[in-house]
């Protein structure tokens, strides 16, 4: 089962700088139960960094596939490590993370 996520170069970018926060965390760190959530959006991170790459400079809207665990992983990591992030409150980038949460958990349903 995949689910399908609407993004825009803008948006994208605001989600890769959202995962930027994985680079600092330590595997061995995570208590068992997030450590595979970490994992996954680790390899999910380089599949948005590629695309980032990919869809630069795209003034218009891109549908991106992801299997269930990727998504699943990706809510799960927007929920547990939003304390990580320093968005100011009605920011864009908080619209975009909200909206992309409640998108997901929707989806995932």
């Amino acid at each position: 089962m995949k689910i399908a996520i609407i993004l825009n170069y803008e948006k994208l970018e605001v989600v890769n700088n959202l995962m930027s926060v994985l680079d600092t965390i330590k595997l061995e760190e995570q208590p068992r139960h997030l450590k595979s959530t970490v994992a996954i959006c680790k390899e999910l991170r380089e599949k948005l960094l590629h695309k980032a790459i990919s869809k630069r400079g795209a003034s218009k809207s891109f549908k991106i596939e992801l299997k269930y665990y990727f998504a699943d992983a990706l809510y799960r990591y927007l929920e547990d490590f939003s304390i990580y992030w320093d968005t100011p409150s009605g920011s864009f980038e908080e619209n975009v993370f909200l909206m992309l949460r409640n998108d997901l958990h929707q989806k995932l349903l």
